[in-house]
């Protein structure tokens, strides 16, 4: 049994939350777009002063670790790392996938099948599922050069799908029974998983927990270092 505060930056949505034995006491979050840097430590504080908790109570720190956006994953795991080393206390690192993944399954248990998909861009979406127990991915996705909408098309039943790629995968992949379950990333939704890894003690290593980005940064050159240019 734990109280744990919950971390979530996979994605433009920012939020905060607090949760004991399981379940949230309080949440507060933002899908104003990318506010990681400026508001995550204020929701953090605002979470911890209404809920008359002191941060000496804590007895964890979960984090969602992406995939999802570069700079948002590095904000949240940055923040999560630095309370739990100066709190002295676990860190929880969830897959943000399947964080997803089981917050759909509680909402919608009439689904034979659970797809969370995150944007990564362009056609590209990093995806999961879990069909009958089996799963697939984490991996990014072009939407037009994959065998991803054959695999779901096969499915006999509801598909949920879920996070802030779901409209882009919807217009993609127009399945009759491919429907959106509206859920997108919060931290109140890691409520669960974080108590369990709590409960096995499964700790995140400080020194070397880093992001699932799952592929590297798209690094745009400017112009001017390329060989030959010879302006400005």
């Amino acid at each position: 049994m734990a109280l744990i505060l919950l971390i979530e930056t996979s994605t433009a949505n920012c939020s905060a939350a607090l949760a004991r034995d399981g379940e949230v006491i309080i949440e507060k979050s933002s899908d104003a777009g990318y506010v990681h840097a400026e508001k995550l430590a204020v929701f953090i504080q605002d979470c911890l002063k209404e809920a008359s908790i002191t941060p000496d109570q804590l007895n964890a720190i979960a984090v969602s670790n992406g995939p999802g956006s570069y700079t948002g994953l590095r904000v949240g795991l940055s923040t999560a790392k630095g309370l739990a080393y100066g709190l002295g206390i676990p860190l929880l690192v969830l897959p943000t996938l399947e964080v997803m993944i089981a917050a759909t399954q509680a909402a919608h248990p009439d689904g034979l099948a659970y797809l969370s998909a995150i944007d990564a861009r362009r056609k590209e979406v990093y995806l999961q599922m879990s069909r009958q127990g089996e799963y697939r991915g984490p991996e990014p996705v072009v939407l037009d050069t994959t065998d991803w909408e054959t695999w779901i098309s096969s499915a006999d039943g509801p598909v949920w799908v879920s996070g802030d790629g779901a409209e882009k995968v919807l217009d993609h992949w127009p399945i009759p029974h491919l429907q959106d379950s509206g859920i997108r990333c919060l931290a109140s939704q890691m409520a669960g998983m974080a108590e369990e890894k709590f409960s096995r003690s499964d700790w995140a290593d400080l020194a070397y927990v880093e992001p699932a980005y799952l592929k590297p940064p798209g690094v745009t050159v400017p112009k001017s270092v390329f060989p030959g240019d010879v302006s400005g």
